[in-house]
């Protein structure tokens, strides 16, 4: 039975997953519209069964690791780029687990430091800190900080910055209701009790346990960077299997996972994160600005005519058709070089979906077929599904200051790279 046929098989509505959600390994830290587990795990299983001789798989854009997570679990080596030093983090995390034995010891130790009303630590300071935390709060976290740096094992320290992801983001004074840093009302900020050591030792206790045991051993890659850059590295045709969901559109205007991200990055050490370029953290939209259509993502030329493209751009004003014109060469750039790197004979997955811009949706499900059916490749299926409530902002972007619908609905795309 063909990779068609088999998901085809599945009733209406089958890949919306919407009572999934996420649980254990993929609870450990929040990420903004994070991949559905389940989903990921059957699309990975299908294309395994379907060719047996797959060995590693490459997520370019891997956010908090659901898909490379769950394709290490079905045996296969992991590989992924992100530029987002906290995604990367938390992956690395999921991926090389813990030491469960030692974290237990741990555990003990960094409580004690902790609950010493004697400890001795350094107030923690970055720019607008006292923006975004209440005086208490800071000193409560540069506590939680100094104790963790206490810790004489890597892998764990990584492991407590990632327990301390959740609670930066809970006590902060930006509201949960978006990804952006947008301040809380005054009364909002006073209100809340401050029960981050107690919230801290909660998850160091039991999130350990969702990770996979701790050795020096364990296959996989990771890179922190521009995908562009890395993916100029990576060998010819030495990729079995490409599994990802790039972004739908420049981060500023779809999802800010560098603004949710900004917080917590200024507490956590960054020698514990590992090498990337410093320039990331220089202000809280860095990140954003570096990723696919940012003002820094850096300039991009690429020969591709795309019909579809321009039949779109005509209904967008000037300004808005040069970001989408930039988002979509970046994008084409990126496309070109996963093609390149990934074997013959071997698939592709993309999920995907189309955002509004100026009213009119941005067909980038169509211009991503349309370039690789231009480029040697086979789509096999294409599938549908109702992105649920919880995976996405509802609402997204500002246009005539009114926020503007997000898109409910995603698209998985499963091509076949041909000989040449």
């Amino acid at each position: 039975m063909s990779i068609k046929e088999k998901l085809e098989e599945k009733s209406i509505g089958y890949w919306d997953f919407s009572s999934s959600k996420s649980s254990g390994i993929h609870k450990i830290s929040s990420y903004p519209a994070t991949m559905v587990p389940d989903m990921q795990k059957e699309l990975i299983k299908t294309i395994m069964e379907e060719d047996r001789s797959v060995k590693n798989m490459l997520d370019p854009f891997h956010g908090s690791g659901v898909t490379l997570v769950e394709g290490a679990s079905l045996g296969l080596i992991p590989k992924g780029f992100d530029i987002n030093p906290m995604a990367h983090l938390i992956t690395k995390v999921k991926l090389q687990g813990v030491n469960k034995k030692r974290v237990i010891i741990s555990n003990k130790r960094i409580k004690n430091i902790i609950s010493n009303e004697n400890h001795q630590y350094e107030i923690h300071n970055f720019n607008k800190i006292n923006k975004w935390f209440r005086k208490d709060m800071i000193a409560t976290l540069s506590k939680i900080r100094s104790a963790i740096q206490t810790e004489k094992y890597k892998h764990i320290r990584q492991y407590y910055w990632v327990c301390l992801i959740n609670i930066i983001k809970k006590y902060s004074n930006t509201r949960s209701s978006t990804f952006k840093l947008h301040i809380k009302e005054d009364h909002e900020i006073n209100a809340f009790k401050n029960n981050a050591i107690n919230d801290f030792f909660h998850n160091i206790d039991i999130n350990y346990m969702y990770l996979p045991e701790y050795s020096e051993s364990s296959e996989f890659k990771l890179s922190i960077g521009n995908t562009r850059e890395l993916l100029t590295h990576e060998l010819r045709e030495n990729v079995d299997f490409i599994c990802t969901s790039p972004p739908y559109g420049d981060n500023a205007t779809t999802v800010t996972y560098g603004q949710y991200s900004m917080l917590p990055l200024y507490w956590i050490d960054k020698q514990d994160i590992g090498r990337f370029d410093n320039s990331l953290l220089d202000n809280y939209s860095s990140i954003d600005s570096a990723s696919l259509g940012g003002s820094k993502s850096g300039t991009s030329k690429f020969n591709f005519e795309s019909t579809i493209l321009n039949q779109y751009l005509i209904h967008i004003n000037l300004n808005k058709q040069k970001k989408i014109n930039k988002f979509i060469t970046d994008y084409l750039v990126i496309l070109n070089q996963m093609k390149e790197v990934l074997k013959p004979n071997k698939y592709m997955i993309f999920t995907l979906g189309n955002r509004r811009v100026d009213n009119h949706i941005l067909p980038l499900t169509e211009i991503t077929k349309e370039f690789l059916l231009e480029h040697n490749f086979i789509l096999e299926i294409e599938l549908s599904r109702n992105i649920p409530l919880k995976k996405m902002p509802r609402k997204v972007s500002n246009v005539n200051n009114q926020s503007v619908n997000s898109m409910n609905t995603e698209y998985i795309l499963i091509f076949k790279k041909e000989r040449n």
